[in-house]
């Protein structure tokens, strides 16, 4: 049976919620009883633990259980686990109406991982077959589990039809809080592994369009250098999908331009650096090296645009709108830049982007900037993270080296071209 395609470490939950106790108690006996097992369940417990994890979590003495400095870093993400787990539980209160939390096993930890693995698995899947195929066990495996969560909640958590499984309200909330508990369970195992100097884990990105030429891959590539052991993984797609991914723990940070965040929300942003918009065309371009443009002057080419809610779309319109000029009426939409590098390269279009997402075309020649300021067209580039949860070891040294990478890359912006930009407007 796998889970690590889930990123589900598998760790009994039982066993964390025992740790847990102990760590708060100090003692054993008490622990024991205030949890309702015996003595000896607990002791195993934590030995099981220790054993998994190849570490000591505790120093026993006269005096009673000590956390080590290994175990203080495990509980504090247990506490950040045990505390999803309750909002799911607040949240299962308020959907269904009567309902008690108290001591049901799916929101006190003393259900298995592997039941709500499957549950996970049918809300990302929606097939029983491909959620079965996932985990590496039978479709009745999956059957079983989700009958037994259903029977605990008293719910229906998916609603069946001859196309599949669609998930409840409540299920995307009950998923999206697992989920978290689970990369904190991630986080935890890599923050013992550094203690110990070893850098390892799976650091998961979100890239936006703006970062995938040059920022994300220059600073992904100096971090492996230094930690070679890590494995890190990209995710691209629109910011609204991103950024439910990153809600629900299964990215660890978004790269790209940033957006207004409420300070109550529990997204937060870091501001890299402010980037400006070109006109990008190929080499050979009727208006190449043509100085003294105007945006009217471009409105007689096609042209490539970003997609209509995109904040660099936002700025397109606004420059439209400034010039006193109509929407082109000849347009492709793509995020893709390999689209927009093929449609360029075989027409007269025009694209807007950052230079810095043709660094490549421009340096070997393919891709050229037109002689136009865009006036109001900067935009912040930076980080998107969870406001309320400490990110891995892994992406606090990522951060660090993006951080160096920014820098590096404000620092040694073409000069030339910033100065000749100066002279035109439109």
């Amino acid at each position: 049976m796998s889970f690590s395609s889930l990123g589900i470490p598998e760790i009994s939950l039982r066993h964390l919620k025992a740790l847990m106790y102990v760590a708060r108690l100090r003692n054993l006996t008490k622990a024991a009883d205030l949890l309702n097992r015996s003595q000896t369940a607990i002791t195993r417990a934590i030995s099981e633990l220790e054993s998994d994890l190849g570490v000591e979590l505790f120093d026993r003495s006269s005096k009673g259980m000590t956390p080590t400095a290994h175990g203080n870093i495990l509980v504090k993400r247990v506490e950040r686990v045990a505390a999803e787990f309750e909002a799911a539980g607040e949240a299962y209160i308020n959907y269904k109406k009567g309902a008690q939390q108290n001591n049901n096993p799916v929101f006190s930890m003393e259900i298995s991982y592997k039941r709500l693995a499957a549950l996970i698995a049918l809300h990302d899947r929606k097939d029983i077959g491909a959620a079965a195929n996932l985990l590496g066990i039978t479709r009745a495996a999956v059957y079983s589990s989700i009958r037994q969560v259903e029977s605990l909640l008293d719910l229906s958590i998916f609603e069946r039809s001859p196309y599949g499984f669609s998930s409840t309200t409540f299920c995307r909330v009950l998923v999206r809080h697992l989920k978290l508990a689970f990369s904190q369970l991630r986080h935890a195992i890599d923050e013992l592994a550094s203690l110990d100097g070893v850098m390892s884990g799976h650091l998961v990105v979100g890239t936006l369009p703006y970062t995938r030429t040059y920022l994300t891959p220059r600073a992904i590539n100096r971090l492996m250098e230094e930690h070679p052991a890590l494995q890190i993984s990209t995710r691209e797609g629109s910011y609204d999908m991103l950024e439910a991914e990153l809600r629900s723990g299964e990215l660890d940070l978004i790269v790209g331009a940033i957006r207004d965040i409420d300070p109550l929300d529990d997204l937060k942003t870091e501001q890299l650096f402010e980037d400006y918009l070109s006109v990008i065309v190929r080499k050979g371009h009727p208006l190449e090296n043509k100085a003294q443009l105007n945006f009217a002057d471009l409105q007689i080419y096609p042209w490539v645009l970003p997609a209509a809610n995109s904040p660099s779309r936002k700025i397109f319109n606004k420059l439209l709108e400034s010039a006193g000029l109509a929407q082109p009426e000849n347009f492709v939409e793509t995020s893709s830049l390999s689209n927009v590098r093929g449609l360029l390269m075989d027409s007269n279009r025009l694209a807007l982007l950052s230079e810095h997402q043709i660094y490549y075309e421009k340096k070997y020649g393919i891709l050229t900037a037109l002689n136009i300021k865009l006036e109001g067209s900067d935009r912040p580039i930076g980080v998107t993270l969870r406001a309320h949860t400490p990110p891995s070891p892994a992406a606090k040294l990522f951060l660090e080296v993006l951080r160096q990478v920014s820098a590096e890359l404000v620092a040694n912006e073409d000069k030339t071209r910033v100065a000749s930009l100066s002279n035109f407007s439109f």
